[in-house]
């Protein structure tokens, strides 16, 4: 292998309950409005925004005339992990500028992500017998059931990647996704889907169309301050 696979650090998975009101979801927004491809689905002078407070099932993100649900591309097992490790916090001494964190003694071992494996696994018969392999594949197709414009994040990135590496990507991509896709189009939702991954500097965006997933922008992690935070000051 020629590139090398950078796993996610916890609060670039799911921080909140290590820092107070910060998911990936932060720094997801950032993507999104520093996407020409987004820009064109909202007014020239508005930027999206995320829901603050979820009750009903709102969409995650959204402008007046567009509006989007961030999935994590995430083993159930991993997180699962990933959260008896959760890091200690004290915001006792917030008030004098100082937060501290303590890294808990890693109690279990992380499990690989086998997500994209699973995804690629899935064969449509099943899909419609609603037969899944695991408890991830179940939660996939039940928000891809959904009738909202997803935009699903794999948060393993990508370093080293080369052009000639890249060419294929499309049809990698689509290989491993056609799947399930396939089947979210067989629901008649008239959704859009997107997903993102991260390929050396960039938040790689593909969108779903006409059973291919198809490269609409990229963006780079520059432009993504609340990215820029989380993977300096992530505490593991």
């Amino acid at each position: 292998m020629l590139f090398e696979i950078i796993e996610p650090k916890y609060l670039m998975l799911n921080g909140k309950n290590a820092f107070p009101g910060v998911t990936y979801e932060n720094f997801l927004i950032d993507v999104i409005n520093c996407s020409h491809f987004f820009s064109e689905k909202r007014p020239i002078m508005e930027h999206y925004r995320l829901v603050e407070e979820q009750s009903n099932g709102e969409d995650d993100v959204y402008s007046s005339t567009y509006q989007l649900d961030f999935k994590l591309l995430v083993d159930t097992d991993v997180m699962r992990e990933r959260n008896k490790n959760m890091p200690e916090v004290d915001y006792s001494q917030m008030s004098k500028g100082f937060i501290f964190t303590k890294t808990r003694k890693k109690v279990s071992n992380i499990p690989p992500n086998n997500i994209l494996n699973d995804i690629e696994e899935c064969k449509i018969d099943d899909l419609r017998k609603e037969c899944y392999k695991n408890n991830t594949i179940a939660s996939i197709i039940k928000n891809l059931k959904k009738p909202k414009n997803i935009f699903m994040y794999y948060p393993y990135e990508y370093a080293g990647v080369t052009k000639a590496m890249m060419w294929n990507f499309e049809e990698r991509a689509t290989h491993i996704f056609e799947n399930i896709l396939i089947y979210r189009d067989e629901l008649c939702l008239q959704k859009d889907t997107f997903i993102c991954f991260k390929i050396n500097q960039f938040f790689v965006i593909l969108e779903w169309e006409n059973k291919h997933l198809v490269i609409r922008d990229s963006v780079d992690e520059i432009l993504c301050a609340n990215y820029q935070d989380a993977k300096q000051y992530s505490v593991y």
